[in-house]
């Protein structure tokens, strides 16, 4: 299972800047937006679809557009090769039935990128884990 340590984030970085399709689906993806784990958060900066940092040391100072929260639980069912059902993509964890994701913020900016998001996302499942 991933631990979701800055380790397992920094492997996530590198697959999706390794990704050449989000050099076309993120060429207009730029912010920054917040990634909870349970206990654990980050600020993931976007620029152009790459992402270009990820800051686990929050403060007021550190800003965010959009924030994506959930247990870890849900996440690393989120993140398995092949997720079971209502984990498949941040929506179905999102429904109000299941409740297994909150979003926050500005969520008209996740709208304007929710294909490079997405994508960006479903690239966690290609982080090799730890044995």
């Amino acid at each position: 299972m991933p631990e979701f340590d800055s380790e397992w984030m920094n492997a996530w970085q590198d697959v999706v800047n390794g990704d050449p399709a989000m050099a076309h689906i993120g060429r207009d993806f730029t912010t920054s937006f917040l990634l909870g784990f349970g206990d654990k958060e980050y600020v993931v900066s976007v620029r152009e679809g790459r992402i270009e940092r990820i800051n686990d040391h929050l403060n007021p100072d550190v800003t965010w557009t959009f924030g994506l929260r959930g247990s870890r639980e849900s996440w690393e069912k989120f993140a398995q090769r092949v997720p079971p059902p209502f984990f498949n993509d941040i929506f179905a964890m999102a429904s109000p039935l299941h409740g297994h994701l909150h979003i926050d913020g500005d969520a008209k900016v996740l709208w304007q990128n929710v294909r490079a998001l997405t994508w960006m996302l479903a690239r966690m499942r290609e982080v090799p884990v730890a044995a």
